[in-house]
C-alpha cells in the first residue's frame, strides 16, 4: 500500500493512459455511481459523470435523497447568482 504523495503521484504520472482506462465506481447512496478518471496530472486526478437532468427529477420524485442526482440537484436548487455580473 503506497502512502506517500510523491509515490503515489509518481506511479499515477507514469501510468497515466492506463489508469484512465480503468474508470471507477463508488457506492453513493443505495446505488453504485460510475465515474470517468478523465486527467492525471503533478497535483490531482480528475473524474467525470454526466448526469442527466431527468436522473436528477426522477431521483428526487422517488425519494432518493443520498443519491447523486438528488445532491447535485440541491447545489443547483441553492445556488445564489453574485451580484458581480
Amino acid at each position: 500500500m503506497i502512502d506517500n504523495v510523491e509515490e503515489l503521484k509518481t506511479k499515477a504520472v507514469d501510468c497515466k493512459q492506463e489508469i484512465k482506462r480503468e474508470g471507477l465506481t463508488l457506492l453513493i447512496g443505495d446505488s453504485e455511481e460510475d465515474f470517468r478518471i478523465s486527467g492525471i496530472g503533478e497535483k490531482a486526478v480528475k473524474i467525470e459523470k454526466f448526469i442527466k437532468y431527468e436522473d436528477m427529477i426522477e431521483a428526487a420524485e422517488l425519494e432518493r435523497d443520498d443519491s447523486l442526482e438528488v445532491a447535485i440537484k440541491k447545489v443547483i436548487e441553492e445556488f445564489e447568482p453574485s451580484d458581480d455580473e
